[in-house]
């Protein structure tokens, strides 16, 4: 009897099961255990000795199976992108704010990729180009690109720790606040900390270029006249109320007890500093753009780089040409534009043209009604009105507590 030769399809076939062999070999070498003996295993009712050391549980307890080992956990506070959304992210493509703003020049290269195709197919035009020289015009075309998106999202993880220092320094007021400060003076401690609940709802004011109303509780906390930057404004109350403060200190004779006080004070007027250089660095973020000569670059280069995609792969793929082509600018249009959203990362958390609607509660109200879809938050910035809200309810929690009320 004759053995077969062995064709390519099934030399493949015979590696592929060999591989696989090979790998459910190195599994249970490791103790691996499928997924349905992980659940079997689980749902064991438990024994004597787990029962006697744990005698709130019952031997006939319902088990509580937890999530599987063998799936990365849902992160439900980090608002990550999780790998099982890519069907809704799939789905949600007519929806995106990016694809509406490259729409026209989407559909300008699509629309060209159908002349071009037409004007071939009637012999209407003999030009084409040879792949080489737009291959290498590629590889220089992706590192502009990555260049320009990562300097955009440098600036926006820049901003994300500007806001978490102000996070972190808003705390440690508050705590001095209601330690150090309110044994002097609790009227004065009182408007030292409404300062500081105001001065993130004034910073996100002016972050977003008033794009958010200004909150009532950083107008009542303001003299008049205002200057035009706000949180400057507030900061600049927040130490003559520590300079009062330090006056009633020296006039009760508390600096001459020791130096705890005068080392109190000091640091809370480092702290106030710490919150100016904040200030000062997001404007500078909010002023300074990315150099505009290198994004009219980037944009020229892609665009005619797009426009003679059409007559390289028109010879080689005939009409199927068209959507090649719808696909590819679509995918390099988006990573520029992607670019150019993040590099502006201060938004209003409530940003009208977000992929979904978003809830908030009445401009009164001291909380923040989280979005039904919290990753929208972080799609296309940093949400300062949410940071702010948040900072400024851990504030309110501090001075609502009794500390400092008693020497």
């Amino acid at each position: 009897m004759m053995c077969r030769p062995m064709t390519m399809p099934r030399l493949l076939a015979v590696a592929t099961l060999c591989a696989v062999a090979h790998v459910a070999q190195g599994y249970q070498a490791r103790g691996y255990q499928p997924r349905t003996a992980l659940r079997r295993a689980v749902r064991q009712p438990l024994s004597t000795e787990v029962v006697a050391a744990n005698p709130v549980r019952s031997p006939s307890a319902k088990m509580v199976i937890p999530a599987d080992p063998l799936r990365r956990e849902a992160v439900k506070r980090g608002n990550r992108y999780r790998s099982d959304d890519w069907l809704a992210n799939v789905l949600s493509i007519p929806r995106s704010r990016v694809l509406r703003r490259i729409s026209f020049h989407l559909v300008t290269n699509v629309l060209w990729g159908g002349l071009v195709y037409f004007l071939k197919a009637t012999d209407r035009l003999a030009l084409s180009m040879p792949v080489l020289p737009h291959t290498m015009l590629g590889g220089f075309l992706s590192l502009l690109l990555v260049f320009r998106t990562n300097s955009a999202y440098g600036r926006f993880w820049e901003a994300r720790i500007l806001w978490g220092g102000i996070m972190n320094t808003c705390r440690t007021l508050a705590q001095y606040g209601v330690v150090h400060l309110r044994p002097l003076s609790p009227a004065l401690a009182a408007k030292f900390l409404a300062l500081l609940a105001a001065f993130p709802h004034a910073l996100a004011h002016r972050l977003v270029e008033g794009k958010i109303p200004l909150q009532e509780r950083v107008q009542k906390s303001l003299p008049k006249p205002q200057w035009a930057n706000i949180p400057s404004n507030v900061l600049l109350e927040m130490r003559q109320v520590l300079h009062d403060i330090t006056v009633i200190a020296a006039d009760k004779q508390e600096l001459s007890k020791g130096l705890d006080r005068r080392l109190q004070l000091n640091e809370v007027a480092k702290r106030v500093d710490n919150l100016v250089d904040n200030l000062g660095a997001c404007e500078r973020i909010l002023r300074t753009p990315l150099p505009l000569s290198y994004s009219r670059h980037t944009s020229r280069f892609l665009t005619i780089w797009c426009l003679g995609l059409p007559l390289v792969l028109e010879p080689v793929l005939g009409w199927m040409m068209i959507p090649a082509v719808a696909i590819i600018c679509w995918a390099l249009f988006a990573i520029e534009e992607i670019g150019h959203l993040i590099e502006m990362p201060f938004v209003p958390s409530l940003n009208p043209v977000a992929d979904e609607g978003t809830d908030i509660a009445d401009e009164g109200s001291k909380r923040f009604n989280p979005p039904k879809n919290p990753n929208q938050l972080y799609s296309y910035g940093v949400p300062v009105e949410v940071l702010a809200a948040t900072i400024c309810g851990e504030v309110e929690d501090i001075a609502s507590t009794d500390y400092g009320t008693k020497e």
